[in-house]
């Protein structure tokens, strides 16, 4: 942040996956973390609705879900 804001969450997919259709695998679930200062070793998780009152030099990072899979996985090599 380059100024104090109050900054608000709605977001989804944190907890649960999203699901895949026709076989596909499902996907991965996202993530919002706030970095104090921008310092990684002080990264606290933050929910997946929340309002919070970030500071001047944090960090706001958000990880996006990805979307679950359509169709049978391939076939690794590794599998038969």
């Amino acid at each position: 942040m380059l100024i104090d804001a109050t900054v608000s969450l709605i977001t989804e997919r944190r907890v649960s996956q999203p699901w895949g259709l026709a076989g596909g695998e499902p996907g991965a679930v996202g993530a919002n973390w706030l970095l104090p200062g921008g310092d990684e070793s002080r990264a606290e998780r933050l929910p997946d609705k929340c309002t919070i009152l970030l500071k001047s030099g944090d960090v706001l990072r958000m990880l996006t879900p990805g979307g679950g899979g359509w169709g049978p996985s391939p076939v690794k090599p590794e599998d038969g």
